[in-house]
């Protein structure tokens, strides 16, 4: 989120966001990741940032989720994006690698999905996880779409459930 922050709006509305949330300008999110993250703090961090760039929380999810997919996933975490070539193709391996992460992470408990395939293009994605976090998903869906250069169609059923119709071209 730091990255993303920076990037699109600057390094001074950063520390401002840091500010706004009562935290030290030199607070990273960074030394959470050996961890279990801190839910109540990263969402109250993500409203109050959302407050002082004057962008609704879930436009801050979009512009992570842009940023996580297309700039930062793709360095760091290169692997997961072998073999793939479009969204529907990361999209229907994300489960598999977050067990691959909280096997390596213990205590971590990332989120989980179940796909029922409609048809070869259309599956029903749930979001398993104790956290509220689906809108964040569908964002990160999105990132996917811009750095594949794909269109999903989204059709939110639930809190935790979607319908993902896939055009990739």
């Amino acid at each position: 989120m730091e990255d993303c922050i920076i990037a699109k709006y600057g390094k001074d509305k950063w520390q401002a966001c840091l500010i706004a949330s009562g935290l030290p300008e030199n607070h990273s999110f960074a030394d959470q990741l050996s961890a279990e993250i801190d839910e109540e703090l990263t969402m109250s961090f993500i409203a109050k940032s959302a407050e002082v760039l004057g962008i609704s929380v879930q436009q801050l999810f979009d512009d992570f989720g842009y940023h996580w997919c297309v700039e930062y996933a793709p360095k760091m975490y290169a692997v997961f994006y072998v073999g793939c070539k479009t969204t529907k193709d990361l999209v229907m391996k994300l489960s598999k690698v977050h067990e691959m992460i909280a096997k390596i992470r213990p205590g971590y408990s990332p989120p989980q999905f179940e796909y029922e395939e409609i048809t070869s293009d259309k599956i029903k994605v749930s979001y398993i996880s104790k956290r509220n976090l689906f809108d964040l998903y569908i964002s990160l869906v999105k990132g996917l779409d811009a750095y594949f250069k794909n269109e999903t169609k989204i059709e939110k059923l639930s809190d935790k459930s979607a319908i993902l119709t896939f055009s990739h071209y």
